[in-house]
């Protein structure tokens, strides 16, 4: 999807280069920091605050389970010379066994992260999308292109902050 946004920025850029002086002149373009936008606005903060407190939530229980793990692994240790060998291998393949559903949960709290996240962000930026199309529309933009899409773009024309007093009005 960002191809063909990119691909699509490209080519209007190439049209309005290759229009002439007076046409240029008249082509109001203006280019918005979606990451920025989301990130700013009062939904986006909020956002953020809800993950960071999933992320301190899994966290939490992550360190227990581990501080748990560490501590049956030092009683281990500490036994382990009074084990028969058939106690030494239950018990190891007891521990590798807990080790590894502590790197699943590990590993499965971070994909729910992940995924809430991109759930919440693509939220926002729908709603981005549609502000900033009003913006184009109210101002008169020919294109408003987010700056992932440009390499370089004068200040006058980032519209970012506009776009967030609106989106935040909403």
């Amino acid at each position: 999807m960002q191809r063909i946004w990119t691909v699509a920025s490209a080519i209007a850029l190439l049209l309005a280069l290759k229009a002439g002086p007076a046409e240029a002149q008249k082509l109001r373009i203006g280019v918005v920091d979606m990451q920025r936008a989301v990130s700013e606005t009062d939904e986006g903060k909020a956002a953020e605050g809800r993950l960071m407190g999933a992320k301190k939530k899994y966290e939490a229980e992550l360190n227990r389970k581990l501080k748990e793990f560490y501590d049956e692994e030092e009683k281990l240790r500490k036994a382990w010379s009074i084990l028969k060998d058939d106690e030494k291998r239950k018990r190891a393949a007891d521990s590798r066994k807990k080790f590894e559903e502590l790197q699943k949960r590990y590993l499965d709290a971070e994909r729910t992260l992940m995924e809430k996240k991109t759930k919440e962000m693509l939220k926002i930026t729908q709603r981005l999308n549609k502000v900033i199309q009003g913006i184009a529309v109210k101002e008169k933009y020919d294109y408003i292109f987010s700056n992932a899409a440009v390499l370089w773009a004068p200040r006058h024309v980032d519209v970012t902050n506009e776009v967030i007093r609106a989106f935040n009005a909403k």
